[in-house]
């Protein structure tokens, strides 16, 4: 029984050989600008360090973000071995023709460094002559900063025809022998990944140059540069490998079928005119200029045009790229700066600029204008200023104006509204100054609930006569009469006092998170301050609050809120940044709730 014990105990424990490493080269020659791998394989390692990419005189040298790691066990008579290898790849590439030495590779495996012989090899260079030619081509030639220009790759490559079997190769089969892996592509790479994951790939025509047939294949990118000088399009280099004859085979279903006899790169390097990028000019360059290149249509719509002072109003803009040329860099477009638009005085405007949207070759921008008197007529023309690539000056061009109509915010005591309510005439003086929101156009110059509810003065029937008879009842009458009056006078504490909860419910309102943070946050503010409701920016509501004595933590904390609540209006946020905004300003309006004017009132 004990020696079955210690067999089964020495099968269950697996023997490790001591960590080691092997280096597999693989080849002595080598064709310049072809990659070659050298296999690193780390073997039984506890603990090692990835080998780094040695110097190489004459070639570059990385290494290869996968490795690939594998375990092989066996038993052999009743002894378990396991073997782990991780094997790391790192790709040689000679940069020129003639011997190519590769020093030493070091890798350290559980504290003991191997290191490998060094390595000769010899790099050729494959004749290219007139098999292939790879120009970009450039247009326009000139540009000005942030004028669009198309860059095209141009690939000719020669048909191979086998004269012997009396066989040409295809555009397709002759493109798939360009090593797209191993070329370099500069700026054209992202639209050949972006063909690869739609699963396309460059078509070429049919062309003839020099008296020989080749297939073109152009890959055009647009470039909109933001600097003067040259147009840089990256290192460009195309490896093709070129075949060196035809043979014939038998495919699965015994077919005849026709494979390559071995082929060997062909490495050629593009070539390209210079395109200049000058600066654009400063002579002539008007105030409202935000950095729009090519040539544009400007044009504004307003919805709704007959609105109550400070009522919003939605200004649509839109500007369309109408250049015959390669398209304008609309998603870095800027919108004209409407703060700074003198026709526009008489209008209060956000303080951050919208982002706009883009829709094909038109970027919409969206605005909210408030009118501040009711003598506006119009929204005058919006101008909008370019550079026109084409005239090389500053154009600007103007919308036509908008006509408005704008009517006085109306005031009314909604006590009027109720019926058997009255009101001391002298509650109507000089405190319906401070305005309360209500639906509509309207504005109302009391609290709505302390209006509507129980205003009505104590009835002289029956019941209340008996409960009069008592002094204890008389004195609490008095009381709650007298405290109604200091209400009724006195409405911007009601609005004040209630302030927090009814910003607390607006948050947890339906509706776009952006207006109900806005509403909560700058609601909040103005009734502490006894400011009117709903006509308070983020600016102002900063502002007021910083003069009311906020502290500056809650300060900075005021401002990110609001600037992430206008910045929302315009892009859409994921539901966790909804819902983290929302809470960051529930947090805040404790502090909110205990600010109070400057003036001592309460």
């Amino acid at each position: 029984m004990l020696v079955a014990a210690i067999c089964l105990l020495a099968m269950s424990v697996p023997a490790m050989a001591r960590g080691d490493v092997r280096f597999q080269f693989g080849r002595r020659e080598a064709w310049v600008g072809q990659s070659f791998p050298i296999q690193v394989e780390v073997i039984n390692a506890a603990d090692h360090d990835p080998p780094a990419p040695p110097a190489v005189d004459g070639a570059t040298t990385e290494v290869l973000d996968a490795a690939n790691t594998s375990t092989f066990t066996q038993i052999i008579n009743g002894r378990r071995t396991t073997k782990t290898t991780t094997t790391y790849t790192i790709m040689v590439r000679p940069e020129r023709a003639g011997v190519i030495e590769i020093p030493p590779i070091e890798v350290t495996v559980d504290d003991e460094v191997f290191r490998s012989e060094p390595w000769r090899i010899v790099a050729t260079r494959s004749e290219v002559d007139d098999l292939m030619f790879v120009d970009i081509l450039g247009n326009p030639d000139a540009a000005w900063v942030g004028e669009p220009v198309t860059l095209t790759l141009q690939i000719w490559i020669r048909q191979y025809r086998d004269r012997a079997l009396g066989l040409a190769l295809e555009e397709e089969s002759m493109w798939s022998l360009v090593d797209e892996g191993d070329s370099s592509w500069g700026v054209f790479g992202e639209a050949l990944q972006q063909m690869t994951r739609e699963r396309r790939r460059p078509r070429g025509r049919e062309v003839e140059r020099d008296g020989e047939s080749y297939f073109l294949y152009e890959i055009p990118v647009v470039r909109h540069p933001i600097d003067a000088g040259r147009v840089d399009p990256g290192k460009v280099r195309v490896i093709f490998q070129q075949p060196l004859g035809l043979r014939v085979g038998r495919d699965f279903f015994g077919r005849r079928d026709y494979q390559l006899d071995g082929t060997r790169p062909i490495v050629v390097d593009a070539t390209m005119p210079p395109v200049e990028v000058r600066p654009l000019p400063t002579e002539g360059r008007p105030a409202e200029f935000t950095g729009a290149v090519g040539r544009f249509r400007v044009e504004a719509y307003a919805e709704p045009r007959e609105v109550s002072v400070g009522d919003p109003i939605t200004l649509v803009l839109e500007v369309t790229d109408i250049g015959a040329g390669a398209p304008v860099d609309l998603a870095n477009l800027r919108p004209p700066r409407l703060q700074n638009e003198p026709a526009l005085d008489g209008f209060r405007i956000p303080d951050s600029p919208t982002t706009g949207v883009v829709e094909g070759r038109t970027k919409i921008f969206t605005e909210t204008l408030r009118p501040e008197r009711d003598d506006l007529t119009e929204i005058p023309g919006i101008a909008f200023a370019s550079f026109d690539p084409d005239l090389d000056r500053f154009v600007v061009a103007r919308t036509s104006p908008i006509p408005i109509s704008v009517s006085p915010s109306e005031r009314i005591d909604l006590a009027d509204t109720v019926r058997g309510a009255s009101v001391p005439l002298a509650l109507t003086g000089p405190t319906g100054t401070n305005l309360t929101a209500a639906r509509g156009t309207l504005r109302a110059n009391r609290p709505i609930d302390a209006a509507i509810i129980g205003t009505a003065p104590i009835g002289l029937g029956a019941p209340v006569a008996i409960a009069a008879t008592a002094p204890l009842a008389a004195l609490l009458a008095a009381a709650l009469r007298r405290r109604r009056a200091h209400r009724d006078a006195n409405p911007h504490l009601v609005r004040a006092s209630a302030a927090r909860s009814r910003a607390s419910r607006r948050l947890d309102d339906d509706g776009p998170v952006a207006d109900r943070v806005l509403e909560a946050v700058c609601g909040l503010v103005a009734a502490r301050l006894h400011r009117t409701d709903g006509v308070l920016t983020a600016r102002e509501t900063i502002e007021l609050a910083e003069a009311a004595g906020l502290e500056t933590d809650r300060l900075a904390t005021l401002r990110e809120i609001l600037q992430a609540a206008e910045a929302a209006r315009y892009a859409t946020g994921s539901g966790e940044d909804d819902r983290a905004l929302v809470e960051r300003a529930r947090e805040l309006l404790p502090a909110l709730d205990r600010i109070r004017p400057s003036g001592g009132r309460r």
